[in-house]
């Protein structure tokens, strides 16, 4: 063999060594890089793990902290039990643990992921309250009755013990009683209430009686024996048989019902009528906080556009300044009728020249549709109809089923319209469009509480869902 041929097999084994050895190295090489990647992810995962610790003991201390906060006030009160010697102080107790209570049920729907002794701390001050929360309530029969109230009609009404028997009127009085805690001592109810569930099974098995809403059955009143009728401002029959049940000594409230702000003080009103006060401050509790977060968001919107609210259309009947569905209006939008008074009847052409951005309509327990308004319109204003910026651009939105009844109601559950109507006008706020928004608007077409649930804090969740499920 030659000597060129020995050094060039050489150079092939040499070749072929560096080639195994590169293969090698590089097989090293990529090991330790998907090592090195691996502990990186490693690192990234545990760094995450690491920040959601951090945020999870934060929530625990803070968590903690509150229950500490509301420990004490829950011992101060206790002590404060000892001294109580007039309705006021009663009042102040039951004010002071009605909001503790809504705390705490506040802090035990977010204590999801937190370890098993807050919960436990939770329970611990959870049964204190409700402890206190009865011997207020015992204190409140003693101590409260009798009791004079000024209601909705400016009338003083004195109610001469504990009720134990209640007639209701109106159906945005049967869902005040069951928010006070009060309902189980109903014993007559006028047609239309059919919230909570209870109420219409009651009623359906005859363990409720009809007792009417626009024309009350005096007759079937009185044979019920009842210790407290309570009715609304608003309808000129419940003012007339307060007048006649007088004559039998049964006492008549009539709530306020004209203004959102009457929704508060009618639950007040009905706590201190029941003698269950305490529920009544928790329920009132809640309802500042979600008021509260209503109008923060709607404060987020640069222009609010401009609403008209139709109650029936034909004739057409719109809501003017001076009710509680204006006062809704106007935290989302501002009411084109503001100017007008309770519900006025108006023409089509008032519609076609005060312009409305939307139109709110209620359905009339499913009856009305927003094509009958359009063809309504239509039918009177020809094409001009659609000059209606609501009309042309189809922003015409039908609430049905609860949120209709929510709406229509200046009860607890009015809340839920708030928000359903936050979310129509105003998609942008929940992270929608106006196209994700249906015309018609019921739990069915739009989960009001699931998308409250993504952004909203829990008091205001909590209050929606209870408000539609009971």
């Amino acid at each position: 063999m030659s000597v060129n041929r020995l050094i060039l097999a050489g150079y092939a084994v040499l070749l072929v060594i560096m080639l195994v050895g590169f293969t090698v190295l590089y097989g090293s090489v990529s090991s330790l890089r998907q090592d090195v990647v691996g502990v990186s992810r490693g690192l990234e995962e545990q760094g995450r793990l690491i920040e959601e610790l951090r945020r999870q003991l934060s929530s625990q201390a803070e968590a903690l902290r509150s229950l500490e906060g509301l420990r004490a006030r829950i011992e101060s009160l206790e002590a404060s039990m000892r001294d109580v010697a007039s309705a006021s102080d009663l009042e102040r107790l039951a004010r002071e643990l009605g909001r503790i209570s809504a705390e705490l049920k506040t802090l035990s729907s977010s204590l999801t992921s937190v370890n098993e002794s807050l919960r436990s701390f939770v329970e611990e001050l959870s049964s204190r309250v409700e402890e206190l929360s009865g011997r207020v309530n015992a204190l409140a029969e003693q101590i409260l009755f009798p009791t004079t109230i000024v209601d909705g009609s400016g009338d003083k009404v004195t109610v001469l013990r504990k009720p134990s028997r209640i007639v209701s009127l109106a159906p945005s009085v049967t869902e005040t009683l069951y928010f006070v805690g009060a309902l189980d001592r109903l014993v007559g109810v006028d047609e239309w209430s059919n919230f909570p569930r209870e109420v219409v099974e009651k009623r359906n098995r005859g363990e409720l009686a009809i007792v009417g809403y626009w024309s009350p059955k005096v007759e079937v009143i009185v044979a019920l024996k009842p210790d407290l009728v309570i009715g609304v401002a608003s309808v000129p029959s419940h003012k007339a048989l307060k007048n006649i049940l007088s004559q039998y000594g049964i006492p008549v409230i009539l709530l306020p019902d004209f203004k959102l702000s009457d929704v508060m003080d009618s639950v007040l009103i009905v706590g201190r009528a029941t003698g269950n006060i305490v529920k009544a401050y928790e329920t009132l509790s809640q309802l500042e906080i979600a008021l509260r977060y209503a109008m923060l968001l709607a404060s987020k919107v640069e222009s609010k556009p401009r609403v008209a609210g139709v109650v029936w259309v034909k004739p057409l009947f719109v809501v003017g300044g001076g009710t509680w569905e204006h006062d809704i209006l106007e935290i989302v939008g501002l009411n084109v009728y503001g100017d007008l008074s309770l519900w006025p009847q108006v023409s089509p052409e008032s519609l076609l020249e005060r312009a409305p951005d939307v139109i709110v309509m209620t359905s009339s327990h499913g009856a009305v549709k927003a094509e009958d308004l359009v063809n309504m319109l239509v039918g009177a204003l020809g094409d001009a109809a659609y000059k209606i910026p609501a009309v042309g651009n189809g922003r015409i939105y039908v609430l049905v089923g609860s949120y209709e009844d929510s709406f229509v109601r200046p009860s607890p559950r009015t809340i839920v319209s708030v928000y359903v109507l936050l979310v129509a006008l105003h998609p942008g706020l929940f992270n929608l469009s106006v196209n994700d928004i249906p015309v018609t608007l019921s739990e069915d077409t739009l989960d009001i509480a699931g998308i409250l649930a993504k952004i909203a804090p829990d008091p205001v969740v909590a209050i929606v869902r209870s408000s539609l499920k009971g």
